[in-house]
């Protein structure tokens, strides 16, 4: 049974609250709630304010009435402000209380609802300071207490398997490609040797420098006595330089140092390691001197 309002100390209490259907959120009810003392579970007196929606507190004026003691509570109060701030005055006929804007807390359970408080309404010079309370356990809170942690995540298990999913992948397909590109540098650079093969043996490098023709087959004496095939002499490491428009030519070698004259019908050797004198025919005849045997 409430107590009757009247006359109190310090202590006395009036609370504005917001009240939500523990089972329906859309239940919805403000009521005014009277402590004789610190505001906690268990309020003295209630006075329902609205139904089917929250009062609109800040910056206008509320009255209560408590229909089991007669009494009438009224708050003058201002804009909204923020938890702690000043936010108007009351008045229970009794005496003149302070409001204080509150942050939104659970207070108490009645008829299954929850109710927070909105404001206090004391005789001190600061908001008091509340107790903690446990809300009514329903069917509804409990499933959304038991959602909490996936919703406070903000990501789903689905969500992130697959966003681990998604980086193994990209892992992969990065490292194929960076497979790929050292493949081919692998496969270049082996290349490389073979292309330089091909280039040097190539039609544009040219053939390497072969002599343009032998030395003299065979030179013939012109000394004292009959003639005598003298064979030819091996000069190792002989280089020829011919020359057009009939230039003289020269040839050089170890053993051998001859000039070459232009007329392609004689040429004249000299050295010191020979006799003195040798003369080569051009296109000698097989049969001159009996197979180069010399005159008979």
């Amino acid at each position: 049974m409430a107590r009757s309002i009247g006359p109190r100390d310090h202590n006395e209490n009036v609370v504005l609250a917001d009240c939500t259907g523990g089972q329906n959120s859309s239940d919805l009810s403000s009521e005014v709630s009277y402590y004789s003392g610190t505001p906690d579970s268990t309020p003295d007196d209630v006075s329902t304010v609205t139904t089917g929606q929250h009062r609109a507190w800040a910056n206008t004026t509320t009255e209560a009435y408590f229909s089991d003691t007669g009494v009438k509570f009224t708050a003058v109060l201002r804009e909204y402000g923020a938890a702690g701030d000043y936010a108007g005055t009351g008045n229970n006929g009794y005496g003149n209380f302070t409001c204080w804007q509150m942050e939104p807390t659970l207070l108490y359970t009645r008829e299954n609802r929850n109710c927070f408080i909105m404001y206090d309404c004391n005789h001190l010079n600061a908001p008091v300071s509340l107790p903690s309370a446990t809300p009514s356990t329903t069917p509804s809170s409990a499933a959304s207490a038991s959602s909490t942690p996936s919703s406070s995540s903000h990501l789903s298990v689905g969500a992130i398997v697959g966003l681990s999913i998604g980086v193994a992948a990209g892992a992969i397909i990065l490292a194929g490609v960076a497979g790929f590109f050292l493949w081919r540098h692998w496969r270049s650079t082996k290349q490389n040797p073979a292309i330089a093969v091909a280039h040097e043996s190539s039609p544009e490098k040219g053939l390497p420098h072969v002599p343009k023709g032998p030395p003299p087959a065979n030179a013939i004496w012109q000394g004292p006595g009959a003639r005598e095939v003298v064979t030819p002499i091996q000069t190792p490491q002989v280089y020829h330089e011919l020359h057009s428009d009939e230039r003289p030519t020269e040839i050089y070698g170890d053993a051998i140092r001859g000039e070459l004259d232009a007329t392609p019908s004689r040429v004249e050797l000299h050295s010191q390691d020979l006799p003195p004198r040798y003369e080569y025919e051009n296109q000698p005849s097989p049969g001159a001197y009996g197979n180069f045997k010399g005159p008979i």
